[in-house]
């Protein structure tokens, strides 16, 4: 003969959980995971702002790189005309991932006293409209002469 116990006799501890440990569970839980969003957004923005600043970073590099590229028609070494020329010139707004707008800027060029010399450029990349820079450079370029012509 198999002993069955009586439900009467059960202690509340022996029950499992009720309704309201469950809830009161779930509300604690929903809690926890609201605390985490403003994490959660702040991480997203963060991405956001570090995408914009490793695209304009990347257009810097790549106007340096055109800059130390420009070369005389009559002479290997650029003359500072011809610095003068390219950085006169009108650059076009790069997207980055997110659909950002950045504009390419460069600083006047100042032509050395006494030649050969050297040049001092600076880009800066902003967002478009925006004054504020978000990447920028400057380098050195050797210049041979004022106007192309070899010394």
């Amino acid at each position: 003969m198999i002993a069955v116990k009586d439900a009467s006799r059960v202690p509340p501890d022996d029950r499992g959980f009720g309704v309201i440990e469950i809830v009161i569970s779930l509300f604690l839980l929903g809690l926890l995971a609201v605390s985490f969003i403003p994490v959660l957004i702040n991480g997203w923005k963060t991405s956001a702002r570090n995408t914009t600043i490793a695209t304009a970073t990347q257009l810097v590099n790549q106007q340096m790189g055109n800059i130390r590229a420009v070369r005389s028609p009559t002479s290997t070494p650029p003359s500072c005309a011809d610095i003068t020329t390219f950085v006169a010139g009108t650059f076009l707004p790069s997207l980055d991932p997110r659909g950002v707008s950045l504009q390419p800027q460069w600083d006047s060029v100042t032509c050395p006293a006494a030649y050969p010399g050297v040049v001092r450029v600076r880009v800066t990349v902003t967002e478009t409209g925006e004054i504020t820079p978000i990447a920028s450079a400057v380098t050195l370029i050797f210049v041979s002469s004022a106007s192309g012509a070899t010394p």
